[in-house]
């Protein structure tokens, strides 16, 4: 893959949930500048990786290492200390505060005054700004999710279903925020079932199946994974693939 080493690195994950076993041996890494998209069928584990990576679920074994240290109790609180963030399309916000009064919120921490309006206009975000996320879209919560990434700048993102609900006309400025904040060196994992804005925003497939992880190499790759294409892609394949 590269020199560096990853980032993040996630493997033998293991969980249940009574006698329920999700997932048996599932894993991921994220590398500096590099985007790499988590794939499954719906129910499959993607999120519970995800959450269980950032300690809001505790998985039953497994390793987490980030920045080159075992993690033996995953914390959301410690890992956003050392430059993670987590995206879906709560998790970024609270209930209590207006979409204005979280860009505020993280353009005061971050003395980043001067991004505030251009934040604003790129995401679309002007005639929400004095609602509450009960009463935004999911799409909505994502444009703001992100908008707040970019504010933030952190060293790893973790984005769950980032093009879920989001407008046709919405999923370019999605694109465009993650490929910005790769290329300001973030490590990122995002998971989805939008083939064609996965495919075409990331550098690396993960398959899911079976509660555990394949990696299948680059979307080109991918896209010629015999298995991968019969039993996730089907027929259609991928636009341009």
């Amino acid at each position: 893959m590269t020199s560096t080493p990853p980032l993040l690195e996630v493997d033998g994950i293991g969980k249940a949930f009574g006698a329920s076993v999700v997932l048996k041996s599932a894993g991921l890494q994220a590398w500096p500048g590099h985007i790499t998209a988590l794939m499954g069928r719906n129910g499959i584990g993607k999120t519970t990786l995800l959450r269980i990576v950032v300690g809001k679920v505790r998985l039953d074994y497994g390793r987490i290492v980030y920045q080159g240290r075992f993690v033996a109790r995953p914390s959301l609180a410690r890992f956003a200390r050392a430059g993670m963030m987590y995206v879906s399309q709560e998790s970024a916000l609270t209930s209590l505060f207006t979409v204005r009064q979280h860009l505020e919120a993280y353009v005061a921490i971050l003395e980043r005054q001067d991004a505030l309006e251009g934040i604003v206009e790129r995401f679309r975000l002007g005639t929400i700004l004095d609602q509450k996320p009960f009463d935004l879209s999911g799409g909505e919560k994502q444009r703001v999710s992100l908008a707040l990434a970019l504010i933030r700048q952190p060293q790893c993102l973790l984005a769950d279903e980032p093009f879920a609900g989001v407008a046709p006309k919405d999923r370019p400025l999605i694109a465009a925020a993650l490929r910005e904040l790769r290329g300001a060196g973030a490590a990122i994992v995002i998971t989805g079932h939008d083939v064609d804005d996965l495919f075409e925003a990331s550098d690396e497939i993960v398959w899911m199946v079976s509660g555990t992880t394949h990696v299948l190499g680059s979307p080109a790759e991918a896209a010629r994974h015999h298995q991968f294409r019969r039993e996730y892609l089907g027929p259609r394949g991928v636009i341009g693939a």
